[in-house]
């Protein structure tokens, strides 16, 4: 594997521990939450880099349709089955009444960090649609798929929510008129595998990209602040995976990272990076209950420095426990 693409999957997995242990301090405009909107707002590109990832490594390849689908699903599907269960065991043996487990896997997340497995499902089963667009059309053409799927998912959902929040008299015209075109075919997280394709196939300096990643995060910080004070409570619009703010500094890390010198990465990055999927999963029970509910969160000092420290913690804990558990070889098909 080139070692951009395995240092930015390690990258990204921190970034998701980060995001949702920085959450914590975003709930109430208090003394903290300034904390909370600038590590928000620095790591909010963490899924998106996760599926840009895929894109690029993915949608150039060439490979018979069952053989893509037995390797991509047998890769989603039996994690998605472990860490369900994982978690309607635990919050069973807490109390909690969580009915039929089949049909509570079946109805969606069990844990609300699993919509992600839920969301791959999908996107890999139009992946060979994708695929054929991406490998038999122009750069142009893929240009402009990208630039109408950010127009539709991003600047028009975006505009629309914001009209609506700051209850703008006009909103409502501009719903309806929109509403009445159909943009299915370009909603969702969908263009991001495309973004991806087209982004690692672009000779972009690294330093341009950092210097977007910058912009765009500074804006969704900014956006989110102006926001939320006026509305008198915390708003997670600008934090949305669409936000044309999210989409801007996910395409500027990532091209940072593609700028870089290419090469096997090393093993401490291939180590870490074999064991992102299990951290993903576990990460959540490591912030709640194992610290939290024994005096190790952000709320024990300064969140300034408690939010990174934890971070940093639960990072290496989980990333410590899943490399020890994918020791035992059936293991490392789920984690």
């Amino acid at each position: 594997m080139d070692k951009r693409i395995a240092q930015l999957r390690v990258a990204a997995c921190f970034m998701v521990v980060f995001l949702h242990v920085a959450a914590q301090s975003f709930l109430t405009l208090d003394h903290n939450w300034w904390a909370g909107n600038f590590y928000d707002s620095l790591v909010r590109s963490c899924v998106p880099l996760f599926l840009m990832i895929s894109g690029a490594t993915l949608i150039p390849r060439d490979e018979p349709l069952q053989q893509f689908f037995t390797k991509r699903l047998v890769r989603i599907i039996p994690p998605l089955l472990f860490w369900s269960l994982f978690y309607l065991s635990w919050t069973t043996w807490m109390g909690e009444d969580r009915g039929n487990w089949a049909l509570a896997i079946l109805s969606g997340p069990v844990k609300f960090h699993l919509w992600y497995f839920y969301e791959l499902i999908g996107l890999y089963l139009f992946m060979p649609v994708l695929r054929k667009f991406f490998n038999g059309s122009s750069r142009g053409e893929q240009l402009w798929f990208i630039g109408l799927w950010i127009v539709v998912v991003s600047v028009y959902h975006l505009l629309g929510d914001l009209l609506g929040l700051l209850d703008v008299s006009w909103a409502e015209y501009f719903d309806k008129f929109f509403g009445n075109i159909n943009f299915s075919f370009f909603d969702g997280l969908v263009g991001y595998l495309i973004l991806g394709a087209y982004a690692s196939r672009s000779k972009v300096d690294g330093r341009i990209g950092l210097a977007v990643f910058a912009v765009a995060t500074a804006c969704t910080m900014v956006g989110t602040w102006l926001l939320s004070y006026h509305l008198g409570e915390p708003s997670e619009l600008f934090y949305s995976y669409t936000s044309p703010f999210v989409i801007a500094a996910g395409w500027g890390l990532f091209t940072f990272f593609m700028d870089r010198e290419q090469g096997p990465p090393s093993k401490l990055v291939t180590t870490i990076g074999e064991c992102t999927l299990g951290i993903y999963g576990l990460h959540i029970f490591i912030i709640d209950p194992v610290l939290n509910r024994n005096g190790f969160s952000v709320s024990i000092g300064n969140p300034w420095l408690t939010v990174p420290l934890v971070s940093f913690s639960v990072f290496l804990i989980t990333f410590a426990i899943v490399y020890l558990l994918r020791l035992v070889r059936p293991l490392r098909h789920v984690i």
